[in-house]
């Protein structure tokens, strides 16, 4: 079946809702609240932001209806960071000659002051991007020219020419990762709020720039077979994620000498295997916490956890608060809803 195609404007009335690519006086939600916003073709979208003078800092949840197609052609003066953090999302930009399909765990910059851009998704699924919006002025006096990629990046602003810093997407490292989910536990209220999520929110973007600036591993670089296993393995983790496994017992499975799994795996998807294990393990745990009533020695028991006490260290690193601090504010937050 065919995509329906509709402009973003006639989804979304943005004299009354946030708009993800402008910063400055919006409509914004409290710490602990998703607003939504349904459409019957679109789907529910769902969203937690803070719009301040120079950014613009929303976390997106779409439950998609039909497949669509969202056309925008509106000029826009801000430079885009997106981190898709579950789904796919096939964008096109005009003038680009590339295209930045965005897969879960992968990210993009882009600068497109034309504003005349589409991004398409399927039917019946579930996606979520975190997406920061900073003021053009803003970010070029923050950058710099101290290199070449920032001179170039200098230029294309003060011409307002269309940059995403490289041809392609790349992955969101662990850094990245807990940033963001350090920025998504931040509940402060007032003045606070603003600066702590400015503070961590910069820090992303600094991220993101340092690994576009670095000399970039392309995925041929690898033998298009080993390639193919690489990516049926990072599948099989997916499905597999809560079960006892061990490099020796991949390599068998798929075929790979355990130096081509461990350097191939890292090249292509930016994470070794069991960083990106503890990742997912990670997610789920959350997502067990946060939508469902279990205890956290429940948690612990279903990941596999020995003791209790080891699950709370690993999902502290990784989230940036105790499981039950997360917990609690949940419990806290439908209490008050």
């Amino acid at each position: 079946m065919a995509s329906a195609i509709l402009n973003t404007y006639d989804v979304y009335d943005f004299s009354r809702l946030p708009n993800p690519l402008r910063v400055g006086d919006q409509p914004c939600t409290p710490p602990e609240y998703y607003a939504s916003h349904y459409h019957p073709q679109v789907g529910l979208l769902e969203y937690n932001n803070i719009s301040l003078p120079h950014m613009h800092v929303m976390d997106l949840r779409w439950k998609t209806n039909e497949a669509v197609k969202m056309i925008n052609d509106v000029p826009i003066d801000t430079v885009n960071f997106n981190f898709q953090l579950t789904g796919l999302n096939e964008i096109r930009y005009s003038g680009l000659d590339y295209n930045l399909d965005t897969r879960k765990g992968e990210h993009y910059l882009i600068y497109h002051p034309e504003g005349d851009y589409y991004n398409s998704v399927k039917s019946n699924t579930y996606i979520e991007v975190f997406h920061i919006s900073l003021d053009r002025k803003f970010f070029a006096s923050s950058i710099g020219a101290d290199d070449a990629w920032s001179e170039n990046i200098q230029k294309s602003l003060d011409l307002k020419r269309a940059f995403s810093g490289i041809d392609r997407t790349l992955k969101i490292t662990l850094a990245m990762w807990n940033l963001i989910r350090e920025i998504q536990a931040i509940k402060s209220p007032g003045p606070m709020r603003s600066l702590l999520i400015q503070s961590k929110a910069l820090e992303l973007v600094a991220l993101q720039l340092d690994q576009l600036k670095e000399p970039q591993v392309k995925s041929y670089d690898i033998r298009k077979d080993d390639a193919e296993k690489l990516h049926q393995l990072k599948i099989y983790l997916d499905a597999n994620f809560l079960s006892d496994l061990s490099l020796s017992q991949l390599s068998r499975e798929f075929l790979l000498n355990e130096f081509k799994l461990k350097k191939g795996f890292k090249m292509l998807f930016g994470s070794s295997v069991f960083n990106y294990l503890r990742k997912i393990r990670m997610e789920y745990a959350v997502n067990l916490l946060r939508d469902h009533a279990l205890s956290v020695d429940e948690v612990a028991d279903i990941l596999g956890y020995e003791y209790s006490q080891h699950f709370s260290a690993a999902f502290k690193n990784f989230i940036g608060v105790s499981p039950s601090s997360f917990h609690e504010s949940k419990k806290r937050y439908q209490t008050n809803a």
